[in-house]
């Protein structure tokens, strides 16, 4: 069994509870200022996001998104679709490689992202679940 890094493991952030809630203060300040270039800086020119509503707003079979233009013309949509939108936080849990945010959508759901971080700590893979 190798214990050297893979290339992509080597590139990715290892969050500690501070940069955590860092990273957590920009992401959601982004969205909840509905600043759609404030929320695209969050995010790597690479950025993968997968949520359960592509399918549905994107009229899609597509379970994910890659690159920046793609990812930001769907969350454009979601800002223009949701003028009351606002995440209200809850918890932060870190991982080895990952960031999981935990939080209230408008609606009252219930909401967790799951979030990969490149050294840079852009936004490489965005996973959305909702409750």
């Amino acid at each position: 069994m190798s214990t050297t890094p893979s290339a992509t493991s080597a590139a990715l952030h290892t969050p500690t509870p501070q940069s955590a809630q860092a990273f957590a203060d920009a992401w959601y300040g982004a969205w909840n200022a509905r600043d759609l270039g404030a929320i695209m800086a969050c995010y790597d020119p690479t950025i993968e996001h997968s949520s359960p509503f592509i399918k549905r707003y994107n009229n899609t079979d597509d379970k994910s998104l890659i690159g920046l233009a793609a990812v930001r013309d769907y969350f454009d949509r979601a800002l223009q679709r949701n003028p009351a939108l606002q995440f209200h936080p809850m918890h932060i849990t870190v991982g080895l490689e990952s960031i999981i945010l935990v939080y209230r959508r408008m609606s009252g759901d219930l909401a967790a992202e799951l979030f990969t971080l490149n050294t840079s700590g852009k936004i490489t893979r965005s996973i959305s679940h909702y409750g």
